[in-house]
This record gives structure tokens, C-alpha cells and sequence, in this order.
């Protein structure tokens, strides 16, 4: 006699032939949760955030303010990477985000959060540098005389500093002197006109601008009110600038012909209001810079009558830099730094300056870089082909060596950071990457030839309650589920989602569908339905199993509640005039267009167990069980390779099938 018990339920394990898999391991295990041993049903989604445009990147925003925690999502309709201030007490709310489409920015709260969807505006990261050296005079004064070199910055209201001006040229007179230091340029503009528009010949067009100060390559503008050449009327990420010329060229292939117009204006501007300038001079031969004062930045000259011995500091940003334009992958390190991917460019921030990235904390390295994860005192930088391991505290110091493992990252959404290193798709499988390890962790559960089938390019991922989620899309566009603890099988869901992103304040996993964002796991009464396929068992012999019995939560069976559906059918009952949702069924107004007393109705997931016996593939018997009690299967079956499949949405406990009554009695938990 033969019977079959499964209990303590696991995943699939695709590269493992559906008659060698374990009793308890899967075919296909869709839309449950398998850690207790138990099959339980996933829960459905719970709507938390509505948006007007489709969510691809989701991040939850949060600034202690007026003594609360203000929190709001920030949402993008591609791919972006948001760092959090590292400024100590910020109450401005400052945040910091890249993209592949545009160049760095930061906000504010104030900016941010100013009107849906969020984030409202922001502005360029890092300040441009004044690109004209100040003219110096000298008037009055006594012996002795000094010589002098002076240069001036822009700064914001954030306390943000640019590089400073070329010096001027150095100046001799008498200490006690008046010196006018003028001519100094007011801040980079953030819009202009247009005065010439000419195609190039290599699928580029060159406009000439008023003025390309402060425009550097790949800052985006939209230009706008061109007459004649009327496909330029967009955005477009600058390619090259021509200082001498005061043009830019963008990727435009056109037949058409400029022939008036046009204005231009930065998509993230400078901020510019409230800006100030600073003065700073060098004392004597030395070539330091000590701060003077400073005037409005519409101020164009200064009268210096400071002493030496009243100088200020030294000037921070003497050798910075703003950040390169088409810098990605921004994340925050515990050292005060941000750090990102310009090209095959490793580029950190000077530690808590994030507007100053000078070219000193910049590493090349081979290859094409597809992100950065922070890790304890390193950076793993992710590429192309090895990732490579940067440790160090000091981002003028780093030391940089690759892992000897040909591992590349085939797709950025898909690295999910687990805390001191970084799960990352390949070719080959699942990746887990830590300073001093590196290994495929999918191995055992995938050869090339399945794991190609989930098209791990696609992959948007987070790491979560142990957990690595991914969506993809391929054949079928599903979710993926591995329990990195218990990396012996894998489930998948039967649902595609845009975004997934893990709340590191509240511990939750949130997805996203088109413009709307979702908990995950969250409803049990809109639960999905669990379907679980068990291995194929190889009988020594033909035979028949007539009697089963499953295990279950079958109190979670409950009815529908009904009660709308039978409230509009009663509405429907009195006619029209009662639905009112006929042309001049109610006064203009009294409800939206198109709308009636019809309230739509939210159902339920129906709560069933439907156990399903298959025959090599083929299903020969159903039934939704409703109780714990064995139940019978026709006859007729007799075959040697059996499998069984549950179709739930209450938890399973165990499933037990055998040739008799008694057989039942002596195997079933």
C-alpha cells in the first residue's frame, strides 16, 4: 500500500526535473508565503499613495520639522537614485538624486513638497564657478606696499560654495590702501534667447545662445518659441558647449530650417535667490587665499580696506569642482561623502561638502560602471565585467582593487542592498557580493538556460524581511521571491509591478502600478490565490489512489459579503430614475459625469481549497475541499507517475493521498 504526505512546504527549484525534486518542494508555487512550513496565501495590496504620472522610481522622504517628522513620497517616471542630506541638524530637508537623463540635482523641503506630484522642483547640484577674473585698483594708503591676487565664489542660501573665479592679475600698492576689486560677473543666468540655429551634418544641431555661462556638457534645457526649426521646441541634454562661440549642440536630426526666436531655459536651474558673493585675497607672496567679505551677487565691485591680520579663512573651495553633469548612481557613505558614476569615473564629494566634487576624489577604472554600493568603510562599484572593491575613509585615499570574479551586473534596478553588501543579477544567476565574498547564490536553483527565461536584464528589485524580490518581464512578466536564509527553492507571483521599494523607516515593502503605490502583503481579505503544483512521484508501479485529505484553515471560509451587490440590484429593480445615470436623470452637477446611485464594489477574494489530483501532466480529479474530513476519488486512474496541485487562499497545512481509508489514518498528520 502507498500513500503520500506533504507537508512543510517549499518553492520551486527549476533546474531540478519535476520527478527528482524532494515530496515537499514544487513544480510551482505562485502568489504564497512558504516560511513557517505552511502554505499560506498571499495577501492582496493595499493602496497608499496616488500620483499623476506613471511610478518607476519611489522613495519616502522624511524631515524633522517645527519638532515632527513630516514624511512624503517622492516619485519619478524613470530610473533615478536619491541620497538623504548628510548635514548635520538639516532642517532645509535637503535630498540629492541622479538619472540617466538628466544632470545632478538637489531640493529642499520647501521646493520639494511645494505642489503634486512631488518633487515639485529643485536645482542643479554643486554651484558654477564665475568664468571672468575681478580687475584690482589700488588708491590712497601708506608704505608699506603689498602685492595682491584676489578671486571671488558664488554663494547660495544653503551655504553652498562654488569654485572660485580665475585670479586676477597681481596687483601692487600700498596695505593701508582702498582696493577696488570690480568687474566681478553677477550669477549664472538660468534662462536666455536664442539667436541662430544650423544643423551640423552628423545628426546634431548647433544654437547659439545670448550667453553659455554656466552651461556645461549634458546640463538639459528646454528651449521654446523657435520659429522655423519647430522639433527644437523641447528638452535636450547639451553635448557640447562652445565657450568662444557661445554655442550648444544637442542630437537633433532635422530638415527643417531655423529662421527666427527662441528661448532657452535650464531644467535645473542655479539657485540663485539670495546669493551672495565672496571676496578672498592672498597676503603677500603666498598663494593662499584668505577671505575678505562679501556683497550681494548683483554687486559687481568691493572696496577692500581690511587689514591682514582681519582676514578670514581660508577659501574651502579652492581646488572643487561642481559635479560631472552625467554623474548617476548617487548614494550616501557614513563618511560624510556622496558618491556616484560619471562614465568610468568613480567620483566622490569632498565629506559633508556635497556641492563640491573636486577632480582629486576621482578613480577610473576599466570597463563600463552600472552602480555603487556602499559598504561598512568600502564602495563596491559594480560594472560591466569584475566588480571592483574600493576601501578607504578618506575620498582622497581610496585604494582600489577587483574582485577576481567574472560576475557582471546585467541589470541596475536589480542590485538590492542587504546592509554591507549587495544582491545583483547576472548572467548566470543571483549574485551576493560583501567585501571578501562573492558568489552566485542562485546556483543550486537555476542553470543558464532557466535563469535566461526570467530575462534578468529587466530586473526591478529590493531586498526586504530577508528577502529578495524582483520583477521581470519575459515570457511571462511575474515577480521572483527568494528567501536568501533558506536558498533552496523560490516562488513567484503571478503580478507585475513597476517599482518595488523597501521603507527602511516603517519596515515595509511597497510596489508600484502605473500612477498608483501599493503595501505589499498588506489585505487578507483581497488575498492572492495561492497555487501550489507538487513534484511528480515515480511509483515502482501502477496504481490508484482513492482517498485524500487535506489540512486547512477552513474557519478562514467564509461567504462574500453580498450586501452592495444586492443593494444595486435592487436600485437596478426600480428603474432608471433610481440608478440616475440616464442624460437629465439629476440636476446638473449633483454628481460627476457619467456617474450614478450604482456604488462600485471592492470584492473579496473568494475564499476556497481546491485540490486538484494529476495523472502524468494531466488533471483527472478536482474538488473545493470545505473540511478537514478524507474524502473519495473516482477509480479509474491507474497510473504510476502522480503529482498534486492546491489552489488556496487559507493556509494549508498538510496534503496526504493514499490507495485506502487505512493507509489515510496511518500517514495523515
Amino acid at each position: 500500500m502507498v500513500a503520500v504526505n506533504i507537508k512543510a512546504f517549499r518553492g520551486q527549484v527549476p533546474r531540478t526535473s519535476d520527478r527528482l525534486l524532494k515530496s515537499n518542494q514544487a513544480v510551482r508555487a505562485l502568489n504564497c508565503k512558504l516560511t513557517s512550513g505552511r502554505l499560506d496565501p498571499l495577501a492582496g495590496l493595499g493602496l497608499v499613495f496616488t500620483t499623476t504620472g506613471n511610478i518607476k522610481t519611489t522613495n519616502r522622504y522624511r524631515v524633522y520639522r517645527n519638532e515632527v517628522f513630516e514624511t512624503n513620497w517622492l516619485t519619478w517616471d524613470s530610473d533615478v537614485d536619491v541620497a538623504q542630506s548628510l548635514i548635520a541638524n538639516d532642517a532645509e530637508g535637503r535630498f540629492y538624486f541622479t538619472g540617466e537623463n538628466f544632470e545632478p540635482r538637489m531640493s529642499t523641503y520647501t521646493a520639494a513638497i511645494s505642489a503634486t506630484p512631488y518633487p515639485t522642483a529643485w536645482f542643479a547640484l554643486g554651484v558654477s564657478a564665475p568664468s571672468t577674473a575681478a580687475g584690482v585698483t589700488v588708491a590712497g594708503g601708506a608704505a608699506p606696499t603689498e602685492s595682491r591676487s584676489y578671486v571671488y565664489t558664488y554663494v547660495t542660501t544653503l551655504g553652498e560654495e562654488s569654485p572660485p573665479s580665475p585670479p586676477s592679475t597681481i596687483v601692487t600698492g600700498n596695505a593701508s590702501g582702498t582696493w577696488t576689486v570690480a568687474s566681478m560677473q553677477t550669477a549664472p543666468p538660468n534662462s536666455g534667447t536664442i539667436t541662430g540655429a544650423t544643423t551640423t551634418g552628423t545628426g546634431r544641431v548647433r544654437i547659439t545662445l545670448n550667453t553659455v555661462f554656466g552651461i556645461q556638457q549634458y546640463d538639459t534645457l528646454t528651449f521654446a518659441s523657435v520659429v522655423g526649426m519647430t522639433s527644437l521646441n523641447t528638452s535636450y541634454r547639451v553635448l557640447t558647449v562652445n565657450v568662444a562661440s557661445s554655442y550648444v549642440e544637442v542630437a537633433l536630426q532635422t530638415a527643417q530650417t531655423y529662421t527666427s526666436g527662441g528661448t532657452w531655459t535650464r531644467n535645473a536651474p542655479h539657485n540663485v535667490t539670495g546669493m551672495v558673493k565672496r571676496i578672498y585675497r592672498t597676503v603677500g607672496t603666498a598663494g593662499t587665499f584668505l577671505y575678505v567679505g562679501e556683497v550681494a551677487v548683483a554687486t559687481t565691485s568691493y572696496a577692500d580696506t581690511v587689514t591682514s591680520a582681519d582676514l578670514g579663512e581660508v577659501l574651502p573651495t579652492a581646488d572643487s569642482s561642481t559635479p560631472p553633469k552625467n554623474l548617476v548612481s548617487i548614494v550616501a557613505l557614513p563618511n560624510g561623502c556622496l558618491v556616484g558614476i560619471a562614465e568610468n569615473e568613480l567620483c566622490f564629494s569632498d565629506p559633508y561638502m556635497p556641492y563640491s566634487w573636486p577632480v582629486r576624489n576621482r578613480y577610473s577604472f576599466s570597463g563600463r560602471g552600472i552602480a555603487v554600493v556602499p559598504s561598512i568603510n568600502a564602495v563596491i562599484l559594480l560594472t560591466d565585467t569584475f566588480p571592483v572593491l574600493f576601501t578607504g575613509s578618506d575620498p582622497q585615499g581610496m585604494s582600489a582593487s577587483t574582485l577576481e570574479t567574472y560576475a557582471p551586473c546585467v541589470a541596475k534596478r536589480g542590485i538590492a542592498n542587504v546592509g554591507g553588501g549587495a544582491l545583483y543579477p547576472s548572467y548566470d544567476g543571483l549574485w551576493l557580493i560583501a567585501p571578501g565574498r562573492v558568489e552566485c547564490i542562485t546556483r543550486n536553483l537555476y542553470r543558464i538556460d532557466e535563469w535566461s527565461l526570467l530575462n534578468p536584464s529587466t530586473f526591478d528589485a529590493a531586498f526586504h524581511d530577508n528577502k529578495y524580490y524582483a520583477a521581470y518581464v519575459g515570457a511571462e512578466s511575474r515577480m521572483i521571491v527568494l528567501d536568501i536564509t533558506e536558498a533552496d527553492s523560490i516562488i513567484e507571483v503571478d503580478d507585475y509591478v513597476t517599482d518595488i521599494y523597501r521603507n527602511d523607516y516603517d519596515g515595509k515593502l511597497y510596489v508600484a502600478k502605473a500612477n498608483k503605490l501599493y503595501q505589499w502583503d498588506y489585505d487578507g481579505g483581497k488575498s492572492y490565490e495561492s497555487d501550489w503544483l507538487s513534484a511528480s512521484f515515480q511509483l515502482p508501479k501502477p496504481l490508484n489512489f482513492t482517498t485524500a485529505q487535506i489540512h486547512a484553515d477552513y474557519s478562514g471560509i467564509v461567504p462574500i459579503n453580498t450586501t452592495q451587490i444586492a443593494a444595486n440590484a435592487a436600485l437596478i429593480a426600480l428603474g432608471a430614475d433610481a440608478v440616475s445615470g440616464h442624460l437629465n436623470g439629476m440636476e446638473l452637477l449633483s454628481m460627476e459625469v457619467n456617474g450614478s446611485n450604482i456604488l462600485p464594489v471592492d470584492q473579496d477574494t473568494p475564499k476556497r481549497v481546491q485540490f486538484t489530483l494529476f495523472s502524468k501532466d494531466v488533471p483527472v480529479f478536482t474538488k473545493n475541499v470545505t473540511s478537514v474530513s478524507p474524502f473519495r476519488m473516482p477509480a479509474g486512474y491507474l497510473t504510476e507517475v502522480y503529482s498534486v496541485g492546491i489552489n488556496t487562499s487559507v493556509n494549508v497545512y498538510t496534503i496526504t493521498v493514499a490507495e485506502s481509508v487505512f493507509e489515510l489514518s496511518q500517514t495523515s498528520a
